[in-house]
């Protein structure tokens, strides 16, 4: 009897302390990067639902009509702008920005994309890489 409860006691250790071994893997991995593109597109949303928000107090009669009215026209002016710039981002005739590669990382020759260590071929543009095996 004794030793089924040690083992459930022992069960129950591991399932709760394992995530504490577990997240301290993925912690070593860096975070990805935030293009710009990103943020506008999160900013975007966000003023979406700031709007959606604002609507729902006014209706339920928490803001007046002239603040109502007055935080809409902020909200619009700066999804507006927020539009503009996405859109000025994702034209075609705009220049295609890549980030500036790390000291600690390669750079391909061709592209000058960050390439993957242990990588014979280029990510972005397929091109043959040197590698440090010849």
């Amino acid at each position: 009897m004794w030793i089924s409860c040690l083992i459930l006691v022992l069960a129950a250790g591991v399932y709760v302390l394992r995530p504490l071994f577990v997240n301290a893997v993925y912690k070593s991995v860096p975070p990805p990067t935030e293009t710009d593109n990103d943020y506008f597109t999160g900013r975007k949303t966000a003023i979406y639902r700031n709007i959606k928000e604002l609507e729902f107090e006014y209706k339920m009669g928490r803001l007046t009509e002239t603040d109502f009215q007055q935080l809409e026209t902020e909200y619009k002016g700066e999804a507006a702008a927020i539009l503009q710039k996405l859109d000025e981002m994702n034209s075609p005739d705009a220049p295609e920005i890549k980030p500036a590669p790390d000291d600690k990382a390669d750079a391909c020759p061709s592209c000058g994309a960050i390439i993957i260590p242990d990588k014979k071929f280029c990510a972005d543009c397929g091109a043959r890489l040197q590698t440090a095996h010849g």
